[in-house]
């Protein structure tokens, strides 16, 4: 039997249908959208209506041809690994002169390491340095980042492997980043930080009340004002540069988002900088996180005026500094919608990055991994190291993560849009991915894909147009 994937939905306006083989949603009437319904539920089938035949004539609804479930980028994996590593992420500490809540090493995560007094020496530095230049010889741009723990605790070991990696490379650009806590930014380190062009990114999480809460040293005094007074003086004696420093906030759920969302609306030092706002991963928690009632609705009542200001209903002033990236957010997902992605007999929804590829993280003891998010404790997630170099089988079962629901995937309507990664999912006893554990977040992805497409055409109806927009300001 032929099978046609769609998502039949409606907005107060209007009646939607979501094609997958085109990855594109169109209006269709009202009695056209409860036919659709009943195609969708099983009622009818698609070849008994001429409703779905006549669209089908203009190059949608077309037959389900997905075979296997397998990453298009498989065929490119070895190739990749050889010629086109992009980022070098070196964890240089697992150190950190903080302990905060909800920290990711702070022994609430199921499998997840803790802290540790674990650094990288200098030979292991310059080894993952070669091995990640000498596999670079395809890329024009390349960025190496630092890690920890808390990376500043190592700056002397920093600042050797900015040498070292300036007199290996040539002939592309070349750049540094460094994510901290933001308390050991000296005058020496700012100066260093300035002169090498680091993106540098400082965690915040707000008013000294709200950051202190979470955010505490080992005595359990607050780093707040510590921080702020690093940032103060960057922007008094490095004003430029001042103004490309990003901030990392994470709410917990005890915070006050009100005056989170007030500190960053009103703070004078920090002015403009962008702001990357992200809430408590609850991903293997070993503890119970919930956000409550109240920190949900302030967030869609943020959020409502941010959809308001798209429309021209009420100006960028009146939203929120924290919700204005959600814009940027809509954009992109848009310009993906457009896009039209080749259905395959062998085909893979695009969650996953190429492992090590993009990002390749190398722990203290010279372990790679294919990023910072994942766990450091699970054989899974290691796929390779600076003595074995990368294991290909390892990468090639993260990027072809699907294949473990292939029957799933085969029908799902969300397969061009689903972000899934292998990051997200608990693992079983044989370190594999749990296949219940990924079917679960399927089911929220599914959730998100849905009010995603929602709120583009609703957006649409009231005549925004975000790839225009972005287009008109190239």
């Amino acid at each position: 039997m032929k099978k046609y994937i769609f998502k039949c939905f409606k907005t107060p306006k209007q009646y939607y249908v979501y094609d997958r083989h085109t990855n594109t949603v169109f209006s269709v009437s009202e009695s056209e959208y409860n036919e659709f319904c009943r195609i969708e539920n099983g009622v009818l089938e698609a070849d008994e209506s001429d409703i779905f035949q006549k669209y089908q004539k203009m190059g949608v609804l077309q037959e389900n041809i997905i075979e296997e479930i397998e990453h298009p980028a498989m065929i490119y994996l070895e190739h990749h690994s050889m010629n086109r590593l992009y980022q070098l992420i070196l964890q240089v500490t697992q150190q950190c002169n903080l302990r905060c809540s909800y920290c990711a090493y702070s022994g609430i995560y199921e499998n997840n390491r803790q802290h540790s007094n674990k650094t990288m020496d200098l030979e292991t530095a310059k080894k993952a340095i070669d091995f990640f230049v000498e596999r670079t010889l395809e890329m024009d741009k390349i960025h190496i980042s630092f890690y920890g723990g808390e990376p500043l605790l190592e700056f002397d070991l920093i600042k050797k492997c900015v040498e070292y990696a300036k007199s290996r490379v040539e002939g592309k650009e070349l750049t540094f980043g460094i994510t901290t806590n933001g308390t050991l930014l000296t005058d020496e380190v700012v100066s260093f930080l300035w002169e090498k062009e680091f993106q540098l990114m400082i965690s915040l999480d707000g008013s000294k009340q709200e950051h202190d809460m979470n955010r505490k040293f080992l005595s359990g005094e607050g780093s707040f004002d510590i921080i702020m007074a690093h940032v103060k003086r960057i922007k008094e004696n490095y004003p430029e540069y001042g103004k490309k420093i990003m901030f990392n906030t994470v709410i917990n759920p005890k915070a006050n988002l009100s005056c989170v969302m007030e500190f960053f609306n009103t703070d004078d030092i920090l002015g403009d900088n962008h702001i990357i706002f992200n809430s408590v991963s609850p991903d293997g928690l070993k503890v119970n996180m919930d956000y409550d009632e109240s920190y949900n609705i302030i967030r869609k009542y943020e959020y409502l005026k941010l959809l308001l200001m798209l429309i021209g209903k009420v100006s960028k002033d009146s939203v929120s500094k924290l919700m204005l990236d959600a814009s940027v957010q809509n954009k992109e997902f848009y310009s993906i919608l457009n896009k039209h992605y080749p259905i395959l007999k062998k085909f893979h929804h695009n969650g996953p990055c190429m492992p090590g590829i993009r990002r390749l993280f190398v722990s203290t003891e010279g372990k790679f991994f294919p990023c910072e998010k994942v766990s450091e404790t699970s054989d899974f997630y290691c796929i390779g190291s600076l003595d074995t170099g990368f294991s290909l089988e390892k990468m090639k079962k993260l990027l072809n993560i699907g294949e473990i629901t292939k029957e799933e995937c085969k029908d799902c309507w969300i397969l061009q849009n689903c972000s899934i990664c292998a990051d997200q999912f608990e693992l079983s006893e044989d370190c594999s991915v749990c296949k219940k554990s990924k079917l679960e977040k399927c089911d929220a992805e599914k959730n998100r894909i849905i009010d995603d497409i929602y709120e583009i055409c609703v957006l649409r109806e009231f005549g925004y147009e975000p790839l225009v927009e972005s287009e008109a300001a190239l």
